[in-house]
């Protein structure tokens, strides 16, 4: 088998986060799915094509290792994570085995999801931005990220069978004393807490909570925060402090100083950029995000070196179902594994993408038996997205 043209849909619009999907074509006629990007330079995709056309799609170690430069997929970081699923779906396709088989028999036969319900209402970054500045104008908080709002998207969650959700915390907010300091005020520490205080008591002890920082604070306001939802027996706190920017020791000070548990390490690729975070005892569990810190190679090394250091993991997933997928295989054969990010509750096309329809149901993805993937795309779902007068494939 050999590969004859990779192909890429145009980017599916603002509203589904620009999602490119990415079809390997072979030359026995059996195409692999995975995810490309729109922030990826038309150089990048010929530079891939140079690659991988001609190639054997079934070496996926060769492909992913290739030690001439700038060749391997392991030197493409996340992009070449998402160009790796769908060798892994070509290889399933060929030999009539899930993808789940390949990486060693799986553990469990569905993935529990963590839904992130973003704030007190679901946003874009466009939003995001609009509010801070419309909280700087008025000096009033949108009623949009009101405890009552945050309880009532939590019910609703909840009643919808997820068994584990996350918030966010860091919002606009018209207590903040200065545009650039990261102190927290004490008003705006308050609302946090009451923001989580109100939702634990809304779903109850037995529904997982867990809180988003996206390291918006200093150390000092972030451990406070830490310290005061002990009480809440959160699931995990995550990203407290930017520690990424170059300092894994106020992170571990973080970690070392309260009890509750820290899940961070989204933003970076690979096993090895994660050691260093492990090793010093900086968090108590890992966030990797499929495909940004990798596909089914990486990933389970992270994994690994998560389960040497008795910590569990719980990727992060913003992107399309095809990748949720894939992620849901590789999940399934993780012993320590957590749960799964589902970050699309509020972009229908998530739930339309597939011809199954709908992958979570009462907050769990079946994971699927069919060879590869074991998905096929609804592409009359995907063509209302695309831009007027362009194809599903180019």
């Amino acid at each position: 088998m050999k590969i004859t043209d990779i192909r890429i849909t145009p980017p599916l619009g603002r509203q589904n986060r620009n999602w490119v999907l990415l079809r390997i074509d072979t030359d026995e006629g059996l195409s692999g799915l995975g995810e490309w990007s729109a922030g990826a330079s038309a150089g990048q995709f010929e530079g891939l094509k140079r690659r991988l056309i001609g190639q054997d799609p079934l070496n996926i170690n060769r492909l992913f290792y290739d030690s001439q430069p700038d060749r391997g997929l392991w030197s493409m970081g996340g992009l070449g994570a998402g160009v790796e699923i769908a060798l892994w779906d070509l290889m399933g396709k060929k030999l009539g085995v899930p993808m789940w088989q390949l990486l060693g028999g799986k553990l469990r036969d569905k993935i529990r999801i963590y839904c992130d319900c973003h704030a007190g209402a679901f946003w874009t970054a466009e939003d995001y931005a609009r509010r801070w500045h419309k909280v700087r104008e008025t000096g009033r908080l949108d009623p949009v990220y009101e405890p009552s709002a945050y309880v009532e998207a939590a019910k609703r969650v909840a009643a919808e069978g997820f068994t584990a959700i996350k918030f966010d915390v860091d919002v606009a907010n018209p207590w903040k004393m200065d545009a650039y300091d990261r102190s927290v005020s004490r008003r705006e520490h308050e609302h946090i807490i009451t923001v989580l205080e109100k939702v634990r008591e809304a779903i109850g002890p037995y529904v997982d909570l867990s809180v988003d920082l996206h390291g918006s604070f200093n150390l000092a306001d972030a451990l406070r925060i830490c310290k005061d939802v002990e009480h809440l027996d959160l699931l995990w706190l995550e990203d407290p402090i930017r520690w990424e920017w170059g300092n894994v020791e106020a992170m571990r000070k973080i970690c070392m100083q309260t009890e509750t548990p820290i899940c961070t390490g989204e933003i970076f690729y690979g096993a090895k950029l994660h050691r260093d975070l492990v090793e010093s005892g900086a968090c108590d569990m890992l966030e990797p995000d499929i495909p940004r810190s990798g596909g089914p190679i990486e990933i389970r090394r992270i994994a690994e070196l998560a389960e040497m250091h008795y910590m569990s993991i719980a990727p992060h997933n913003m992107t399309s179902t095809i990748t949720a997928i894939a992620a849901a295989h590789i999940c399934s054969t993780i012993p320590n594994f957590l749960a799964l990010e589902y970050h699309s509750h509020n972009i229908p096309l998530w739930s339309e993408m597939l011809t199954m329809g709908h992958p979570i149901q009462d907050g769990y993805i079946a994971v699927p038996d069919g060879p590869g993937l074991g998905v096929e795309l609804d592409e009359e779902a995907i063509a209302k997205h695309l831009p007027e007068g362009q194809p599903l494939w180019r």
